[in-house]
């Protein structure tokens, strides 16, 4: 048999060259088919994405509203609380202390001024005494308490005999009289 080759080899080589640009040629459309089909999947996944991480951030933003609006409600209780602990803390029941002084007060005397101050833990009662017994029997009475320390009895208290106005001052010991609860 024989073989009769009639194309130029010029023709055979542009034929295959051809051949050759033909399959890239088929080869690019198909890479550019894959890679917008890549981008779109790619561009689907960030829209639904974006879409949950919105959703999630608004939630959260709903979470940390409430929680901000309940840590503010809790702040202001708490708020609330120490001003009333520290009214409680600084509270001094002086019906213990007026009633410490009853024991010591007879009907012979009477008080017609009792100052109270709370900063410099001092008390200064003004009266009247029918006789001294009475006056010296509170004094000695004052000065049994452990409320009263530091009693200042002046001495013109004594003088008279019946009728006395006198002046006590005294320290207080408001631990003890809270203590006397």
């Amino acid at each position: 048999m024989l073989n009769l080759n009639l194309v130029s080899r010029e023709l055979k080589q542009e034929t295959k060259l051809r051949h050759i640009y033909k399959m890239l040629k088929q080869a690019d459309y198909i890479l550019i088919i894959i890679t917008i089909f890549i981008a779109i999947i790619m561009l689907v996944a960030k829209i639904i994405l974006q879409n949950n991480f919105n959703k999630i951030v608004e939630e959260t933003t709903l979470i940390t509203r409430d929680s901000q609006g309940r840590n503010s409600q809790i702040r202001e209780i708490n708020n609330h609380i120490s001003f009333v602990e520290k009214v409680q803390d600084d509270f001094i029941p002086w019906s213990f202390l007026f009633k410490d002084l009853n024991k010591y007060v007879n009907g012979d005397l009477s008080f017609y001024s009792i100052r109270i101050d709370r900063d410099e833990k001092t008390i200064e009662l003004k009266g009247m005494a029918k006789n001294r017994d009475s006056l010296l029997a509170l004094k000695s009475g004052l000065e049994k308490s452990n409320i009263f320390s530091g009693i200042i009895f002046p001495v013109k208290n004594i003088l008279e005999k019946e009728d006395i106005n006198f002046e006590i001052e005294a320290d207080l010991n408001l631990d003890n009289i809270k203590e006397s609860q």
